[in-house]
């Protein structure tokens, strides 16, 4: 028999096999299974390891450019660093926690050059939007902490008089909407990460995740499971198959029950800032920048 006559046997074979069976010929039931359930486990690997780094990407970002002007401060430039703040004050996709820290920055720059009037309004800017601000005594100049003391002092004189509440937005800083964005609704921990809360957004975000992706990998095995139960051949059989298809029928109600519960808190906590609150914000001074972890209920 010659080489055509043979492959063209084999791919008569090979087609008589997928029609009869439905499976490529040396592809077992098991091994169709595993591939089966091989398939949703790689989704979950790579939806929980990748989705939390694109979020990661816009953080990363923001921790660069505010090295990036507490160098230009640090090395006695100024004018650069209160040009590259300003325009970065002028995104509106700046969260609240990163403006902070740039108008504190901006009134150090304002302070270095002699402008303390100025200085001292983006010290009521910052202090407006983080009323706990404080400066390390130790590490700031004195010249600063003058200005930064003068500037609560009003601060605390706005909150006495109820003159904050009129102000709304500080002097000079973009609208951002304080609601709830789209980011809400498409998935938790989304709108966290976007308002500064990244301890709770990562955490949100990764939660939700692996119950969605547990959900959706235990509905492919309850199928599988339950099809395998509806074929046993005697009564053993049919009850150790029940057992298996229960198991995952129970896992995939407790993972979609996780995740609505975790969607719930997220769409709340986005309009009204549920506890607990992890707030990791810098505590820069004129020489170091620092991290803390601050839990308040």
């Amino acid at each position: 028999m010659s080489n055509s006559a043979r492959l063209s046997r084999c791919g008569s074979c090979a087609k008589s096999r997928i029609a009869a069976t439905g499976r490529p010929s040396g592809l077992s039931v098991s091994d169709e299974h595993v591939v089966n359930r091989a398939i949703p486990l790689l989704l979950f690997t790579l939806v929980v390891f990748s989705a939390p780094n694109l979020f990661a990407q816009s953080a990363s970002a923001a921790d660069s450019t505010l090295a990036a002007i507490k160098g230009m401060y640090d090395s006695g430039s100024y004018i650069s660093a209160e040009l590259q703040t300003r325009r970065v004050l002028e995104d509106k996709r700046v969260n609240d926690t990163m403006r902070v820290q740039l108008e504190k920055y901006l009134g150090f720059a304002l302070v270095a050059q002699g402008k303390n009037e100025s200085a001292e309004e983006h010290f009521i800017n910052a202090l407006r939007l983080d009323s706990s601000l404080t400066l390390d005594p130790v590490l700031t100049s004195p010249k600063i902490l003058s200005v930064f003391e003068a500037a609560k002092a009003q601060y605390q004189a706005e909150l006495s008089a109820g003159q904050s509440k009129t102000h709304g937005r500080p002097k000079g800083l973009s609208t951002v909407s304080r609601g709830p964005s789209f980011r809400s609704v498409l998935f938790p921990g989304w709108e966290q990460l976007y308002r500064g809360k990244r301890t709770k957004g990562y955490i949100l975000l990764g939660v939700g995740a692996a119950a969605a992706v547990t959900a959706i990998v235990s509905d492919f095995l309850r199928r599988d499971a339950r099809t395998n139960y509806l074929n046993a051949s005697t009564p053993a059989l049919a009850e150790s198959r029940y057992h298996t298809y229960d198991l995952y029928y129970k896992t995939e109600v407790y993972s979609i029950s996780a995740f609505v519960l975790i969607y719930a808190y997220s769409e709340l906590d986005a309009f009204l800032d549920l506890p607990p609150n992890l707030d990791a914000a810098y505590s820069p001074s004129t020489r170091s920048l620092s991290l803390g972890l601050h839990l308040n209920f």
